[in-house]
C-alpha cells in the first residue's frame, strides 16, 4: 500500500498543528487556556468525511503525535485514547448522502466534549484538581478556530479525493 497526497498532507497538518499548539502559540503570548486544539480539528475532519474506523484510527495516531511533543500533561497513554474515542465519536456524524453545514461543527462540539471529559478526569485522577474555567475556555477557543479551519480543510479533502489523490 503506498500513500496517498491526502494522507501525506494529513499528518503534515497533524504534526504542524501538534507542534503550533504546544511550542509556538504559547511563545506567542498565547494564554493556555485559549490555546485550541488544532490536532481535534485534523481528527474531526478525516472522521466526518471517513467514518468512525477512520476517525478512531486517525485520533489514535494524533493522540500519538500530542504526547510526542512536549510538555506532556497527561498520564502517559490517555491523550491517544482520549483522542481515538473523539475521533469515532465525530466518525458517527458521517453521511455520504448530505452535505450539511452542520455536520462538522456538531461533531466538533461532540468531539471536543469528548476531550474534555478526559482532561477533567485525568485531572481528578492523576493531579487531584480540576480546573473547569481553562478547559472551558480552551474548549470554546477550540470550536471558533474550528469553524473557521473545518470548512476549509473539508473542501481541500474532497477536492484531493475527487482527483483520485486521495
Amino acid at each position: 500500500m503506498r500513500p496517498t497526497l491526502l494522507g501525506v498532507l494529513r499528518t503534515a497538518y497533524l504534526v504542524l498543528a501538534a507542534l503550533l499548539t504546544a511550542t509556538l502559540l504559547p511563545r506567542l503570548g498565547v494564554p493556555p487556556a485559549w490555546v485550541p486544539d488544532l490536532v481535534l480539528v485534523g481528527v474531526v475532519a478525516t472522521a466526518v468525511l471517513r467514518g468512525p474506523v477512520h476517525g478512531a484510527l486517525a485520533g489514535l495516531l494524533a493522540g500519538w503525535v500530542v504526547e510526542l511533543v512536549p510538555p506532556v500533561g497527561t498520564p502517559l497513554g490517555l491523550m491517544p485514547l482520549v483522542t481515538m474515542l473523539a475521533g469515532f465519536v465525530a466518525g458517527l456524524f458521517r453521511r455520504s448522502s448530505s452535505r450539511s453545514w452542520v455536520r462538522a461543527p456538531a461533531a466538533l462540539l461532540c468531539a471536543a466534549a469528548v476531550v474534555l471529559a478526559g482532561r477533567v478526569a485525568s485531572a481528578v485522577l492523576a493531579e487531584g484538581g480540576v480546573e473547569l474555567a481553562v478547559d472551558a475556555t480552551r474548549l470554546v477557543a477550540t470550536l471558533v478556530l474550528g469553524a473557521m479551519l473545518l470548512p476549509a480543510l473539508l473542501v481541500v479533502d474532497r477536492a484531493l479525493v475527487r482527483r483520485r489523490l486521495g
